[in-house]
Parts: structure tokens; C-alpha cells; sequence
């Protein structure tokens, strides 16, 4: 079993926008020429960031208008970095660029992106081996969205990469092994290697997490005992000393269970009695709350799984697996309390992929880049949930009469545009189009002119990059 660490209700007639349609006849809506089958969702393909890849995970960060920041590392010995900028909603990167670390030293661990602030870009990277006294972890600073960087800075050495996450404006990551869980806290813009860093838990170190809970530091460690394994988490509380080991007190001890990631103030884990299955908690101030079983993760690999707590407090489990018939595709899964959970999303083949970098907006949209080693680097869009309800006024009418067909948009969205289409020979096709009012209501009059049955659906799309199509169930109507 191999393991990642992070590294709507029908509206009635009134109030409604409606357009009107005619059914069978040459006056009705000219129709696409070749139609949709089934209910596609384009935007979720995914597609080649780069045909080659080192280093194990690349990094994601988004910018404030969603734009995304994209590192990973290039092909085996060199040791380079490229940085590349990705629009919204685009396959390919805008621009790039490529950092090279200091003279005798090789890139090592994943490469971590940060946006402290509008266009503020910086890269984290952990490098080997020079032996210079101030450490081999380098920072790159960008002012201008990623587009130039200025020299990397020394930030220290005893502590690398494992993980990493952004806490007030401070850089926080962390390591494991037989010195403990050791965490490392640097500005945003560092001139150099802090005084000294904390050892937040002196137990040899198999697996580390970082998350984060009001300004205050968390880290997750794994301790690998003799027949069962403990994860620990420790905490600093804002205005503590990160690089203090003092700072840091025990929050939770939970016997017989693997560390998979930290995000946010939730913790993953995977229990190693029962089924193997992961468990989620959050951490409150004092402790962890109980723990949530996510659907479908018990059973066994082999198996990757990566986490991500996005900034409205919903956390989604990413999950690329052998389920039978064997399928390596990336599903995600997603909650706000861990007691009930969307049904997973496909967001296509990931067989190349065991590494992951997320970037979510509060929306729980952004994108999933998945690495291997020297595999290629992938994008898996990631987009919010977005549907539609359709019902008849009536399900049959006399040719030439006419019939409502309305609905509501959810999330509710004032002017989103609503497609209706038809059904003919197995494929969809549009015949009109109206948009939601402010509450989210829709409608059209469809009118019989020709004799038949006809099968129609709603169709919402909006926010290219940041929510999904939505469709409604089809609903018949005859023609008599």
C-alpha cells in the first residue's frame, strides 16, 4: 500500500424569464449540427503541463483572480525548476520560466509555491548538497506574478521540504526523521536562515504534515512503533516563536493509524486495523474532534491519496486507486463536516500520477497537478458543482397548443444563461436559450406544432474554469 502526503426545487410559472419554442416545425430554433451525447463535461479533461517531470510533487498556487502558479522540476540531474503561469481555465501555460539553483547543488523533495499576496509569487525549494553553513533550502521571490524572479536566498538546511504551508504571512514547512518532526518558519521575503528551528516532537519521524489553525502552526507527525503506528499533532498558537521548540504542545495521539496529510486545521489519516479506510478530523482550538470515515477509501491498493482543506473550510480527498475493474483515474471527494460527503468526481486518467499539488478557491475549484518522478506533468481541472431542476407544467398537450417548462439554477446565479435542448436520435441539441432571474428561476413556453413525443433537459454553464455544466433530468412531453 503506497500512501501520499501532502506534500434546487422546481419554480412555478410566475415571475418567470420565458422564451417561447415551437416543437416539430420550421419555425422552431435551428439546432447545432451535430448535437452532444450524454451529458459531457469538457472542462474536466485534463491536460499536459509538461512532457517531463523530476523531482517527485509539483506545487500549485492560485492568485487572487484564480490564476495559478505551476513549479516542477525538469529532467533528472540538472536540477531546474520551471515556473509556469496558467489562466483560468486554459490547457496551456502563458508564460514560463526556469530557475536553476545554486552552482554544485541538485534539486531535492518537491518544489512549494506561494502567493503571499496579489502577483507576490515565491518558490521553496530544497536542494543538495553543498554543505554551506547557511543550508541548501532556496527561496525565489517574483513581484510580478512569476513572470521574473530575483537571485534565491539561503533560508537554512536542517530542515527540508516534506511539507509546507503559508501561516500569516510566514512560510511554515517541515521534516521527519530520527531527529523528530522539525519545523522551520521564515517571512514571506527572507533575507536568510532563521536563529535557530524547533523540533516539534522528538519521536522519530516516518511521515509529516502541516496545517494550520488561526495564525497558529499544526504538524503532524507518524511514529512507526514495533507491531502499530501512532500519528501525533503538535501545535504553536499565533504570536508564538515557530522556530521555538518550546512553542509547540501535543493536541492529539491516535494509536493505530497511518498520517496520509494535513490542510487547513483537518487531518487525514488511514486506519491499519479494519479495512484500511482514511478518517478526517478537525482541530478546534483544543483538540480534535471525532473522526469521519471517507466513503469508498477502505479495501486496500495499491493506492495514492492527497488533501486539501479550500479557504471556505470544505476539505476534499483526491483519491487515484485500483478499485476493480482495475481504474487509475483521479476521483475527488468532498465535505464540510466530514458526516456526509459528495458523490465522487472523476476527474480522469491518472495512472501516471502518485504525486500531488492542489490549489483550491472557496468555491472548491482550481486545479490538481499530478507528477511522477519522470512521468509527465498533468493538470486535473477541479470545478464546483453546478445543476439544474426541470419540470412540465403539463406532460401532454394538443398540437398546437403549448406547455411551461420551467426550473431553477443552483447555486443561484441572477443572469446565468439557461440552455434548453431536445432530444433527437440519441444526441442533444439546443432550441433556446433564456437566463435565471434573481432567485434563480427559469422558464420557457413550448409550444406543440407538430405531433410526437419529445424528451428536453436544462442546461447551465457558467464561469468558464470555476463550476461544471449542469444538467437537469429529462422530462417527456407528448404531442398529441
Amino acid at each position: 500500500m503506497r500512501r501520499i502526503r501532502w506534500r434546487a426545487l422546481a419554480a412555478g410559472t410566475a415571475g418567470l424569464v420565458c422564451l417561447s419554442v415551437a416543437l416539430g416545425g420550421a419555425a422552431s430554433a435551428a439546432p447545432a449540427s451535430s448535437g452532444i451525447k450524454g451529458a459531457p463535461q469538457p472542462e474536466l479533461k485534463p491536460f499536459r503541463i509538461s512532457a517531463a517531470g523530476y523531482g517527485g510533487a509539483a506545487g500549485v498556487a492560485m492568485e487572487p483572480d484564480g490564476a495559478l502558479v505551476v513549479a516542477y522540476g525538469t529532467t533528472a540531474g540538472d536540477g531546474k525548476i520551471v515556473v509556469c503561469m496558467l489562466s483560468r481555465g486554459a490547457g496551456k501555460c502563458s508564460h514560463t520560466v526556469t530557475l536553476s539553483p545554486l552552482g554544485g547543488v541538485d534539486m531535492f523533495d518537491n518544489p512549494e509555491v506561494f502567493i503571499p499576496s496579489a502577483n507576490h509569487v515565491v518558490v521553496l525549494m530544497n536542494t543538495c548538497c553543498d554543505d554551506n553553513p547557511d543550508g541548501g533550502d532556496l527561496v525565489f521571490s517574483s513581484a510580478n506574478g512569476g513572470r521574473a524572479f530575483g537571485p534565491p536566498v539561503r533560508v537554512g538546511g536542517t530542515v527540508s521540504t516534506d511539507a509546507a504551508t503559508l501561516v500569516g504571512g510566514q512560510i511554515v514547512f517541515a521534516s521527519g526523521g530520527h531527529d523528530g518532526a522539525q519545523v522551520e518558519a521564515i517571512p514571506a521575503d527572507p533575507t536568510g536562515p532563521p536563529a535557530e528551528t524547533a523540533v516539534a516532537n522528538a519521536k522519530v519521524d516516518y511521515a509529516t504534515g502541516l496545517g494550520s489553525y488561526r495564525g497558529g502552526v499544526l504538524i503532524g507527525s507518524q511514529y512507526d512503533g514495533t507491531t502499530t503506528d501512532t500519528t501525533y499533532v503538535e501545535y504553536a498558537a499565533k504570536g508564538d516563536d515557530f522556530n521555538a521548540s518550546a512553542s509547540y504542545r501535543g493536541v492529539g495521539g491516535f494509536p493505530n493509524e497511518g498520517l496520509i496529510a494535513m490542510s487547513g486545521n483537518a487531518l487525514l489519516t488511514q486506519e491499519e486495523t479494519g479495512n484500511g479506510a482514511l478518517k478526517v478530523r478537525f482541530f478546534n482550538g483544543t483538540r480534535f474532534g471525532a473522526a469521519h470515515v471517507v466513503p469508498g477509501t477502505g479495501g486496500g491498493g495499491p493506492e495514492w491519496f492527497s488533501f486539501n482543506q479550500d479557504p471556505s473550510g470544505r476539505v476534499h480527498v483526491f483519491s487515484d486507486r485500483a478499485f476493480t475493474p482495475v481504474s487509475y483515474d483521479l476521483y475527488e471527494q468532498s465535505s464540510l463536516t466530514g458526516a456526509s460527503w459528495n458523490s465522487p468526481v472523476n476527474l480522469g486518467d491518472a495512472v501516471d500520477s502518485t504525486y500531488f499539488g492542489i490549489a483550491l478557491d472557496a468555491n472548491g475549484s482550481g486545479l490538481v497537478v499530478g507528477s511522477d518522478g519522470h512521468e509527465a506533468t498533468e493538470g486535473y481541472p477541479v470545478l464546483g458543482p453546478q445543476g439544474a431542476t426541470f419540470s412540465l407544467k403539463a406532460s401532454t398537450i394538443a398540437k398546437g397548443g403549448s406547455t411551461t417548462g420551467s426550473g431553477t439554477g443552483s447555486p443561484v446565479a441572477k443572469g446565468r444563461v439557461v440552455s434548453l435542448q431536445v432530444e433527437r436520435s440519441g444526441r442533444w441539441y439546443p432550441v433556446a436559450t433564456t437566463h435565471e432571474n434573481a432567485s434563480g428561476g427559469f422558464g420557457f413556453t413550448i409550444k406543440g406544432a407538430a405531433a410526437g413525443r419529445y424528451a428536453y433537459r436544462a442546461v447551465v454553464s457558467d464561469y468558464a474554469g470555476y463550476r461544471e455544466y449542469g444538467y437537469s433530468a429529462a422530462r417527456t412531453l407528448t404531442v398529441s
